[in-house]
Protein backbone atom coordinates (compact mmCIF):
# COMPACT_ATOMS: atom_id res chain seq x y z
CA UNK A 1 0.00 0.00 0.00
CA UNK A 2 1.21 3.93 -0.01
CA UNK A 3 3.74 4.82 2.04
CA UNK A 4 2.91 7.74 4.49
CA UNK A 5 4.53 10.22 1.86
CA UNK A 6 1.93 9.93 -0.47
CA UNK A 7 -0.81 10.14 2.53
CA UNK A 8 0.86 13.01 4.18
CA UNK A 9 1.17 15.00 0.54
CA UNK A 10 -2.46 14.07 -0.16
CA UNK A 11 -3.41 15.27 3.70
CA UNK A 12 -0.98 18.24 2.86
CA UNK A 13 -2.98 18.76 -0.05
CA UNK A 14 -6.30 18.98 1.28
CA UNK A 15 -5.07 21.05 4.01
CA UNK A 16 -3.96 23.68 1.65
CA UNK A 17 -7.24 23.65 -0.05
CA UNK A 18 -8.81 24.03 3.17
CA UNK A 19 -6.79 26.74 5.02
CA UNK A 20 -4.63 28.78 3.22
CA UNK A 21 -6.29 31.84 2.07
CA UNK A 22 -4.55 33.46 -0.84
CA UNK A 23 -1.10 34.78 -0.78
CA UNK A 24 0.72 37.75 -3.09
CA UNK A 25 3.81 37.14 -2.07
CA UNK A 26 6.31 34.10 -1.00
CA UNK A 27 7.26 35.83 2.33
CA UNK A 28 3.44 36.47 3.10
CA UNK A 29 2.72 32.07 2.04
CA UNK A 30 5.90 31.65 4.64
CA UNK A 31 4.08 33.65 7.53
CA UNK A 32 0.50 31.91 6.41
CA UNK A 33 2.17 28.13 6.47
CA UNK A 34 3.65 29.22 9.89
CA UNK A 35 0.74 30.47 11.35
CA UNK A 36 -1.22 26.85 9.86
CA UNK A 37 0.90 24.12 10.69
CA UNK A 38 -1.02 23.13 13.34
CA UNK A 39 -3.96 22.38 11.03
CA UNK A 40 -1.87 21.51 8.31
CA UNK A 41 -0.33 18.65 10.99
CA UNK A 42 -3.71 18.02 11.77
CA UNK A 43 -4.55 17.11 8.06
CA UNK A 44 -1.55 15.21 7.50
CA UNK A 45 -1.68 12.57 10.70
CA UNK A 46 -5.89 12.28 10.00
CA UNK A 47 -5.10 11.03 6.33
CA UNK A 48 -2.53 8.51 7.88
CA UNK A 49 -4.33 7.44 10.27
CA UNK A 50 -5.86 4.41 8.98
CA UNK A 51 -2.08 2.74 9.10
CA UNK A 52 -2.69 2.88 13.04
CA UNK A 53 -3.87 -1.11 11.98
CA UNK A 54 0.66 -1.66 11.70
CA UNK A 55 0.78 -0.78 15.42
CA UNK A 56 -2.01 -4.08 16.41
CA UNK A 57 0.13 -6.42 14.52
CA UNK A 58 3.13 -5.94 16.64
CA UNK A 59 1.63 -7.58 19.74
CA UNK A 60 1.58 -10.56 16.80
CA UNK A 61 5.45 -10.18 15.92
CA UNK A 62 3.97 -9.15 12.00
CA UNK A 63 3.28 -5.58 11.32
CA UNK A 64 1.20 -6.57 8.50
CA UNK A 65 -0.88 -8.56 10.59
CA UNK A 66 -4.16 -6.37 10.83
CA UNK A 67 -2.86 -4.29 7.96
CA UNK A 68 -6.15 -3.39 5.12
CA UNK A 69 -8.61 -4.45 7.47
CA UNK A 70 -11.22 -2.42 9.56
CA UNK A 71 -9.09 0.48 9.36
CA UNK A 72 -9.30 0.43 6.01
CA UNK A 73 -13.33 0.24 5.28
CA UNK A 74 -15.62 2.74 4.47
CA UNK A 75 -17.52 2.06 7.86
CA UNK A 76 -14.45 2.99 10.21
CA UNK A 77 -13.87 5.95 7.80
CA UNK A 78 -17.22 7.34 8.30
CA UNK A 79 -17.53 6.26 12.15
CA UNK A 80 -13.94 8.09 13.01
CA UNK A 81 -14.87 11.29 10.92
CA UNK A 82 -18.14 11.69 12.54
CA UNK A 83 -16.43 11.06 16.41
CA UNK A 84 -13.57 13.54 15.04
CA UNK A 85 -16.28 16.38 14.08
CA UNK A 86 -18.67 15.39 17.47
CA UNK A 87 -15.69 15.70 19.43
CA UNK A 88 -14.86 19.30 17.77
CA UNK A 89 -18.60 20.36 17.74
CA UNK A 90 -18.89 19.68 21.69
CA UNK A 91 -15.51 21.57 22.05
CA UNK A 92 -16.60 24.60 19.58
CA UNK A 93 -20.19 24.47 18.90
CA UNK A 94 -19.37 25.36 15.90
CA UNK A 95 -18.66 22.94 13.47
CA UNK A 96 -20.27 22.60 9.96
CA UNK A 97 -20.94 19.90 7.39
CA UNK A 98 -17.68 21.10 5.49
CA UNK A 99 -15.09 20.38 8.87
CA UNK A 100 -16.97 17.15 8.13
CA UNK A 101 -16.60 16.61 4.23
CA UNK A 102 -12.96 17.64 5.17
CA UNK A 103 -12.36 14.50 7.83
CA UNK A 104 -14.25 11.98 5.66
CA UNK A 105 -11.84 13.66 2.31
CA UNK A 106 -9.10 13.21 4.58
CA UNK A 107 -9.54 9.73 5.77
CA UNK A 108 -11.14 8.42 2.87
CA UNK A 109 -7.78 9.46 0.51
CA UNK A 110 -5.37 6.93 2.60
CA UNK A 111 -8.05 4.45 0.99
CA UNK A 112 -8.19 5.61 -2.30
CA UNK A 113 -4.31 5.82 -2.76
CA UNK A 114 -3.85 2.42 -1.22
CA UNK A 115 -6.38 1.24 -3.62
CA UNK A 116 -4.22 2.68 -6.58
CA UNK A 117 -1.49 1.19 -5.34
CA UNK A 118 0.15 -2.33 -6.64
CA UNK A 119 -0.35 -4.95 -4.49
CA UNK A 120 1.66 -8.21 -4.07
CA UNK A 121 1.03 -9.73 -0.79
CA UNK A 122 -2.11 -11.48 0.16
CA UNK A 123 -5.17 -10.48 0.50
CA UNK A 124 -5.10 -8.28 -2.32
CA UNK A 125 -7.27 -5.14 -2.00
CA UNK A 126 -9.14 -3.85 0.35
CA UNK A 127 -12.40 -4.77 2.05
CA UNK A 128 -14.18 -1.39 1.52
CA UNK A 129 -17.41 -2.98 2.19
CA UNK A 130 -16.82 -4.74 5.47
CA UNK A 131 -18.81 -5.67 7.91
CA UNK A 132 -21.83 -6.38 5.03
CA UNK A 133 -19.05 -7.42 2.66
CA UNK A 134 -15.78 -9.38 3.03
CA UNK A 135 -14.99 -8.78 -1.06
CA UNK A 136 -11.81 -7.05 -1.60
CA UNK A 137 -11.40 -4.36 -3.69
CA UNK A 138 -8.55 -3.23 -5.88
CA UNK A 139 -7.44 -1.01 -8.46
CA UNK A 140 -7.23 -2.80 -11.98
CA UNK A 141 -4.96 -0.07 -12.81
CA UNK A 142 -2.09 1.56 -10.33
CA UNK A 143 0.29 4.27 -9.80
CA UNK A 144 1.95 3.27 -7.05
CA UNK A 145 4.56 0.55 -7.09
CA UNK A 146 3.80 -1.72 -4.42
CA UNK A 147 6.33 -1.47 -0.89
CA UNK A 148 8.53 -4.24 0.58
CA UNK A 149 7.85 -4.22 3.85
CA UNK A 150 7.79 -7.83 4.89
CA UNK A 151 10.72 -7.38 7.25
CA UNK A 152 12.32 -4.03 9.55
CA UNK A 153 15.01 -3.94 7.33
CA UNK A 154 13.02 -3.87 3.41
CA UNK A 155 12.02 -0.38 4.86
CA UNK A 156 14.90 0.66 3.94
CA UNK A 157 15.20 -1.16 0.40
CA UNK A 158 15.95 0.76 -3.03
CA UNK A 159 12.23 -1.04 -4.06
CA UNK A 160 10.70 1.63 -1.49
CA UNK A 161 13.18 4.31 -2.18
CA UNK A 162 11.97 3.57 -5.96
CA UNK A 163 8.03 3.92 -3.82
CA UNK A 164 9.00 6.87 -2.88
CA UNK A 165 10.44 8.47 -5.26
CA UNK A 166 7.00 7.78 -7.92
CA UNK A 167 5.04 9.11 -4.66
CA UNK A 168 6.34 12.13 -4.49
CA UNK A 169 6.37 12.68 -8.46
CA UNK A 170 2.92 12.12 -8.40
CA UNK A 171 1.54 13.68 -5.10
CA UNK A 172 4.14 16.99 -4.97
CA UNK A 173 2.95 18.13 -7.64
CA UNK A 174 -0.93 18.43 -6.38
CA UNK A 175 0.86 20.65 -3.28
CA UNK A 176 2.57 22.95 -6.53
CA UNK A 177 -1.02 23.48 -8.38
CA UNK A 178 -2.77 24.20 -4.95
CA UNK A 179 -0.07 26.69 -4.19
CA UNK A 180 -0.13 28.41 -7.29
CA UNK A 181 -3.76 28.22 -7.66
CA UNK A 182 -3.82 29.97 -4.07
CA UNK A 183 -1.55 32.76 -5.39
CA UNK A 184 -2.76 35.82 -6.15
CA UNK A 185 -1.46 37.31 -9.03
CA UNK A 186 -3.72 40.62 -9.33
CA UNK A 187 -1.85 43.80 -10.41
CA UNK A 188 -1.25 45.70 -7.49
Amino acid sequence: MSSPVAHSLIGLTLGLIRFLPRYRQWGELRDQLRALWRPLLFCILLANLPDLDYFFGLFQGNGNYYHQTVTHTLVWIVITALAIWACGWLRERRTTRWSLGLLLALLGSHLLSDWLTVDCSPPIGLMLAWPFSDRLYHAAFAFFPPPAKQTLADLWSLQNLHLILVEMAITLPLVIIVLWFKHDRAQR
